[in-house]
């Protein structure tokens, strides 16, 4: 329960790009160095410690980070006729992707060691955080008709803090 309140206070303090992107980085830099540790754990006697804190700090920064911040956003993206829809989307691809990773790896892993976390995970993870990067708005005090707005190109700057108290207009 504390955990709750300390992530809920973070990112309302800090936003949801930020941190997501913070933690999608960090999540990504544990496994590469995990593949790291995991390569050179033969001749270096500390390394598998190495690889058994990699997945501490991979497991935090998944569960404090990507996993709460990335469901919310799908939300705060869209307009509100569409977000149940977009929500049952992205937990579906969610649910197939896994799927599809989780039946991968231990056939790779099998073949490649830790290296099958390279094609798997860390490539596909680099171009998300860089698409994420470029074109994901920050939500934070932010009314959704703007934040849809911006993201169909329009007006909107990417560090609004005022709310507007006009109502929104929702293009047909």
């Amino acid at each position: 329960m504390p955990v709750v309140i300390v992530l809920t206070v973070t990112v309302f303090r800090f936003g949801r790009r930020v941190l997501l992107i913070t933690c999608c980085s960090l999540n990504n830099l544990s496994l590469i160095i995990f593949v790291i540790f995991s390569a050179i754990h033969k001749w270096v006697s500390w390394a598998s410690y190495g690889c058994l804190v990699c997945l501490l700090v991979y497991g935090f920064t998944y569960g404090c980070g990507v996993a709460t911040i990335s469901f919310c956003l799908s939300s705060e993206l869209v307009p509100q006729r569409h977000r149940s829809l977009v929500q049952s989307l992205s937990f579906s691809i969610n649910t197939i992707m896994v799927v599809i990773t989780t039946f991968a790896v231990l056939p790779l892993y099998g073949v490649i060691g830790s290296y099958a976390f390279i094609p798997l995970y860390i490539v596909p993870s680099t171009f998300a955080i860089i698409y994420l990067f470029i074109y994901l708005p920050e939500t934070k005090s932010r009314e959704i008709h703007d934040i849809v707005n911006e993201l169909k190109g329009k007006t909107a700057p990417k560090t609004a803090s005022i709310v507007y108290p006009v109502s929104p207009e929702y293009p047909k």
